[in-house]
């Protein structure tokens, strides 16, 4: 092979990795356009804080519930926090809702964690009596709990 055969293989090879990179880099840049989204509208909760809904112990674990109202989604965002017996809030927990509704519709939502607190969008829309189950799972320990809340 001569040189100049060998310097235009070296010159293609090179286009050919900064093409690679390239294509690379715009769709991790694409990916993270997609995600941030998803991200913010997750831990976007309104200035004020919720209206606290209910209190309780569970096997010395502390449960606060706190209903927030996002009009502009016209939605509701159910949060509990919770925090162990020593009171150290629990972060690394698993948390569903089972909530019936007035009209005996039912609405079930695994939790996502945010903000010290685990939350998930729900329809508190109709006025009257709603049954909230919380199933929260910490470590190898599985805590219940459910309380009647009335929307007036």
């Amino acid at each position: 092979m001569e040189e100049s055969e060998i310097t235009e293989r070296r010159r293609s090879m090179k286009r050919t990795v900064v093409r690679l990179f390239s294509g690379i880099l715009f769709l991790l840049l694409v990916t993270i356009g997609f995600c941030v989204p998803c991200f913010t509208v997750a831990g976007d909760h309104p200035d004020s804080p919720g209206i606290e809904i209910h209190t309780s112990t569970v096997d010395g674990y502390g449960f606060r519930f706190e209903l927030y109202d996002f009009p502009d989604r016209n939605t509701q965002h159910l949060m509990v926090s919770v925090t162990d017996p020593n009171g150290k809030v629990v972060l690394n927990g698993k948390v569903g809702f089972l909530v019936k509704g007035p009209d005996g519709a039912k609405q079930k939502a695994m939790t996502m964690g945010m903000k010290g607190a685990y939350g998930a969008d729900m329809d508190f829309s109709q006025k009257g009596l709603y049954s909230i189950k919380t199933k929260a799972v910490v470590g190898d320990k599985k805590l219940f709990d459910q309380f009647d809340y009335e929307v007036k």
